[in-house]
């Protein structure tokens, strides 16, 4: 499923491709992560260089209508089944029945928004959705935010996908008021987007905690108060948002707002890589060689390092390191690299390979 088309270019937001399953009304629901901070490369000191973060959002589809009203579940049954012209059929029984069942006609939208079992037919998914959303639907209201807002298929309206997000984030839906929060911050009100990111923080929405973070790391839109930073990003990282576990576990290595804690770096920076993130990776794989929160492992170091120069992401202080090992290992670390990689991104390393882990250096 293509990402969304608005990408803020003007707050400075990293894209990237999307991971996980997508649930059967998935309308990619949330714009890209903003990354205003840069990344910090470890070095056996603790210092760092600079390395622009390029870790992805992960998108999070709307909560299927039938988890809010069980009548719903016949078609959502069907659709999650595959069988779209019986979704519509059963949807629009109870969309045209007395109760006006708004999660039916939620799906309907879904339906003539992707041409499941009927032509696909924007306007006609736009006045289902309408629908929905006059009877109070907030999954309704987003889809309609995220129509407007990237122009497919109908004019592009920011203004009126604004105001969408703003119906559906005062009924609580944490997709819309971090939608919300973007809209704000590309248009220049820090403030507007630091609260719209804390209400849908509050809630729980991964994404907008580790913006909220951001924000108040740098003091954008609200004081600064980088413990409270340090506390949102914790809470993100908790939910596997990698660009908050990447930098989460650069300020727990480093100690920065936070009590320094070498070894659940190691573990934020190992999760980040085995979901295939490329600075997840480079970090992991200058552990190993140093011997810092991990074992010291040469042959891992370089195995981490492969997959992230793979990715694109150049670390010369590695790959002088990796020359240095006898060809064995680079051998050994190059057969390691291949059985990680899958399509799906490198597989934990404990069930691609057993326990190889030497002891740690003494300091």
């Amino acid at each position: 499923m293509k990402r969304l088309a608005a990408a803020l270019a003007a707050a400075a937001v990293a894209c990237g491709a999307a991971q996980g399953q997508t649930r059967p009304n998935e309308r990619d629901p949330k714009l890209p992560v903003p990354s205003f901070r840069d990344m910090m490369i470890l070095t056996p000191d603790g210092a760092g260089d600079p390395a622009r973060s390029v870790a992805p959002a992960q998108p999070k589809a709307p909560e299927p209508a039938a988890a809010v009203d069980p009548n719903a579940d016949l078609p959502y049954g069907a659709y999650q089944r595959g069988h779209y012209i019986e979704a519509r059929s059963q949807a629009l029984k109870l969309a045209e029945g007395a109760r006006l069942n708004s999660a039916a006609m939620t799906l309907l939208g879904e339906l003539y928004a992707k041409g499941q079992g009927v032509r696909r037919d924007v306007p006609q998914a736009m006045a289902w959705y309408e629908r929905a959303a006059d009877l109070g639907d907030p999954q309704a209201m987003l889809a309609l935010g995220l129509i407007h807002v990237n122009g497919d298929g109908a004019p592009k309206n920011v203004a009126r996908a604004i105001e969408e997000f703003e119906r559906a984030g005062e009924l609580g839906q944490p997709a819309a008021l971090y939608n919300l929060g973007l809209l704000r911050l590309q248009a220049g009100d820090a403030r507007a987007a630091a609260k719209a990111f804390a209400k849908a923080a509050e809630i729980g929405e991964p994404d907008a905690q580790y913006a909220y973070a951001v924000l108040l790391k740098e003091g954008r839109g609200v004081p600064a108060d980088p413990a409270a930073a340090g506390n949102w990003l914790a809470k993100a990282a908790a939910q596997d948002q990698i660009a908050a576990m990447v930098e989460y576990a650069i300020a727990l290595f480093r100690g920065v707002d936070v009590e320094k804690n070498e070894l659940e770096a190691a573990r934020l920076f190992r999760r980040a890589a085995e979901r295939g993130n490329a600075i997840g990776q480079n970090r992991l794989a200058r552990l190993y060689a140093y011997g810092r929160g991990v074992g010291r492992d040469p042959v891992r170091a370089a195995a981490w390092h492969r997959l992230a120069s793979d990715q694109g992401l150049v670390d010369t202080w590695l790959e002088g390191f990796v020359q240095t090992l006898p060809e064995a290992q680079r051998t050994e670390a190059a057969a390691l690299a291949r059985s990680w990689a899958t399509p799906f991104g490198p597989i934990p390393e404990a069930e691609a390979a057993g326990a190889r882990t030497m002891a740690a250096p003494k300091p």
